[in-house]
């Protein structure tokens, strides 16, 4: 049996079995246009205006005419009710003029599939690290957010930061912030993920839950690739890594630590392969806080946390919980690109960016073979990491990260004088 989620569904095959990264081109029934169909993963891509304009959807969960004729209207439906039992099949926006721009017409407008529940996720990167992308690139939409009060961190001075003798260490994850409301995961925003059932049947309904959906280290991209798509396959490859119980929050941080290892933990209530509690580990002075922060970094870590001993849980920035790292992560808009050159010649260099002050710079490390054919598009919000800033102002050796879950802005890294 093959393992290729999308090579036979409910016992219906494609009429052409595209492979991870294959392409094909597919006519317009109705112009001379002609249209790329791509397969990415586990979804499926058109250029058509249709499925762009599809971008309130899952693009795990979007179709159009061109991959209807390209993979059959039988299997389309069978991929669709996959992703999403609960959907349904509705006619799409097909229409497409000569123009290449979709038709549409006001007095009978297209009907679509809607996901039945509602989830997503955040990303924790600073204040850049805050959810998975949800609109435009694939989360399911709520009818009425309800934006979760998290705590949020404050950044610990390596020099001049209070003594952390006593307050609990853990890893700094690279992975998407998500709170757990008892029903459903939602982002620092108040955004929906909608994961396959087995994942969160593992969770107790009567608390909440604050955590990170985790792919691994250094794979932040693949983890909101995953994550923002409905009912994916590939959601077997992230944790639900959990460091707090905002219910419980008007108990002491131990109390709240304690509740989760018997909860999650070896033997618990809810012991499950892809729930996780994050470690901690008491501080025995700065040095050993200093010792962990290098551990991590020389494991592809992003830096650690430290949480005050008997701290209650504050739902807003708090100086109880402190980040530390050696390095900044702060977002741009993608204004254009930079040809490539040597070996990235024919595709792009470096992506051109603005900072949130107005200033320029350009971000050529960090991206993928893939992503500098596929570069994001000119007006998304990216992450990226550096050290320092130049005397302009400017970023010093920037590296791409990803792109910048539920933000329409950027924002740039708070750097205080003596850190500049």
């Amino acid at each position: 049996m093959s393992n290729d989620a999308l090579a036979e569904i409910n016992g219906i095959k494609p009429k052409v079995l595209l492979q991870d990264g294959e392409e094909r081109e597919v006519s317009s029934m109705t112009s001379n246009s002609t249209y790329k169909v791509k397969r990415t993963i586990d979804h499926y891509y058109c250029t058509c205006p249709a499925w762009r304009n599809q971008s309130k959807f899952p693009i795990s969960a979007r179709t159009c005419k061109h991959l209807k004729s390209l993979l059959g209207d039988a299997y389309e439906e069978a991929r669709l009710k996959s992703m999403n039992p609960s959907a349904t099949l509705a006619n799409s926006q097909d229409g497409d003029d000569k123009n290449g721009s979709s038709k549409s017409n006001p007095e009978k407008k297209t009907r679509r599939f809607k996901p039945e529940s509602k989830g997503q996720g955040d990303r924790n990167k600073d204040d850049s690290n805050d959810s998975a992308e949800d609109n435009a690139a694939g989360g399911s939409k709520m009818t009425a957010k309800s934006v979760p009060d998290l705590l949020l961190a404050c950044k610990w001075d390596l020099d001049t930061g209070t003594d952390p003798t006593g307050w609990w260490i853990s890893e700094k994850l690279d992975g998407v912030r998500t709170y757990f409301d008892g029903k459903q995961f939602l982002s620092r925003l108040g955004n929906a993920f909608t994961p396959p059932n087995w994942f969160l049947n593992a969770l107790p309904k009567d608390v909440t839950l604050d955590g990170e959906l985790f792919g691994g280290r250094g794979n932040f991209q693949d983890t909101v690739s995953i994550v923002k798509t409905v009912i994916s396959p590939r959601w077997k490859d992230i944790t639900f890594q959990i460091f707090d119980v905002p219910s419980l929050g008007s108990q002491p941080f131990e109390e709240r630590l304690e509740y989760l290892k018997q909860a999650f933990g070896p033997g618990g209530t809810h012991t499950g392969s892809h729930v996780s509690v994050v470690e901690q580990t008491k501080a025995r002075n700065k040095q050993h806080v200093l010792d962990k922060l290098k551990e991590v970094e020389g494991f592809g870590g992003e830096g650690v946390m430290l949480r005050k001993p008997e701290s209650v849980y504050e739902g807003k920035r708090s100086k109880t919980l402190l980040k530390v790292k050696n390095f900044y992560d702060a977002e741009a808009i993608v204004t254009g690109y930079v040809p490539g050159k040597g070996r990235h010649s024919g595709s792009m260099g470096a992506l051109k960016c603005k900072m949130a002050s107005g200033k320029t710079f350009n971000v050529g490390t960090g991206l993928s073979d893939v992503q500098r054919a596929k570069p994001p598009k000119v007006g998304s919000i990216i992450v990226y990491r550096f050290q320092e800033l130049t005397r302009d102002g400017v970023p010093r050796f920037p590296s791409f990260v990803g792109i910048a879950p539920d933000k329409a802005v950027p924002k740039d890294a708070e750097i205080t004088t003596k850190d500049a």
